[in-house]
């Protein structure tokens, strides 16, 4: 999450950076903004083997466990704004799936209110927009602003989890109120396994022909491993974490 922040905070004129990445071991990001306390055992991750992060981006609780993330650093005036880029880059997550013989993706209609911060787990709700095959979530994404800037996270469920949410909850939490990661995987669609450098080729592949421009980027700056590292004591910060 610092690296991805300071990716944002450092983005030079009329750049954009895409960095895919998976995690070393099951980790639960909360939303910038939703209250987590209240549901959450802070105790209760390091005995399971978790780790626990709050993401600079809005959005719910999301399980990294056998998934593909991403972050979206592009400049504020792309055309058509957060909506537009929020849209492209899902559609482009479609033409990924179709890519590697997944049909049936679709962009999920608004079914009401967009779910609040507080609604429950990410995949167990899709919102407008985002990626879902017979009704049942595969991707989530999330934006926030940070100047003439923006950034975007977005999960991409890769198998079944292997560490369940409800797991890591308060035991006062009466059991039918218990997060629970949902949605559909890669593995379940595709009727087997499916490698990460595959799909992370496949995804890096659809957002280079929907957003356009060079793509060429190896690594980080100095100026952004020096703020990534400036950073990281934040986000590693109980008081960030658990906040709310």
């Amino acid at each position: 999450m610092a690296v991805d922040e300071a990716l944002a905070r450092c983005r030079a004129e009329g750049v954009g950076v895409l960095r895919i990445y998976r995690w070393a071991r099951p980790s639960v990001s909360f939303g910038r903004n939703q209250s987590a306390r209240r549901i959450y055992d802070p105790d209760a991750f390091g005995p399971l083997g978790a780790d626990v992060v709050r993401r600079p981006t809005g959005g719910r609780e999301v399980l990294h466990d056998r998934e593909l993330t991403y972050s979206l650093v592009l400049p504020l005036r792309t055309p058509g704004g957060l909506r537009e880029v929020y849209r492209l880059v899902n559609a482009a997550l479609v033409e990924a799936l179709a890519s590697l013989g997944i049909g049936g993706a679709t962009l999920a209609v608004p079914q009401g209110r967009t779910p609040s911060p507080d609604a429950g787990a990410c995949f167990r709700q899709p919102a407008a927009g985002e990626v879902v095959v017979a009704g049942r979530k595969v991707a989530g994404s999330a934006q926030v602003r940070m100047g003439d800037t923006l950034l975007q996270h977005g999960s991409l469920l890769l198998a079944p989890s292997t560490l369940s949410l409800a797991a890591l909850v308060r035991d006062a939490l009466p059991a039918e109120l218990a997060p629970e990661q949902e949605g559909i995987t890669v593995e379940e669609l595709s009727g087997g396994p499916v490698s990460f450098p595959r799909v992370a080729a496949a995804v890096a592949a659809a957002l280079a022909g929907s957003l356009g421009g060079r793509w060429a980027r190896d690594g980080l700056t100095s100026e952004e491993s020096d703020r990534g590292r400036e950073l990281e004591e934040r986000y590693r910060s109980p008081e960030w974490i658990w906040r709310r």
